[in-house]
């Protein structure tokens, strides 16, 4: 019984292997989806605060036409930011697609052994 029992669940750990690693992979992107996502925010909401904060110290129209020659500087460090984090993003998305054709290839693969295994 306990042979049978073993015979059993190495079939079910072969089968559910790759499902199991495809989760992980999941996962793992996820993480560096999240982790990227606040990274953002918090530069983003930094940058906002700060020029917030410069708007409330303009006090004559010297410092008005100062805020708003910083303003176009900024949005032009914002643009490029902007660009650089859809770089960014696609590298992940790109990256955990790699590596899911990976997996898929290495179970493609793997798929004859288990079922001569299972005719055994």
């Amino acid at each position: 019984m306990n042979e049978q029992f073993e015979k059993i669940f190495a079939q079910t750990t072969t089968f559910t292997a790759p499902m199991l690693k495809a989760s992980k992979l999941a996962i793992a992107g996820l993480e560096k989806l999240v982790a990227f996502e606040l990274a953002t925010l918090q530069s983003y909401s930094d940058l906002t605060i700060a020029r917030l904060k410069a708007a409330t110290e303009i006090s004559d129209v010297k410092g008005l036409q100062d805020f708003y020659t910083t303003q176009i500087e900024v949005l032009s460090t914002v643009r490029q930011k902007m660009m650089d984090d859809a770089k960014a993003l696609t590298d992940i998305g790109s990256g955990v697609k790699a590596e899911f054709d990976k997996l898929a290839e290495e179970t493609a693969a793997e798929l004859p052994k288990v079922f001569t295994l299972k005719a055994a």
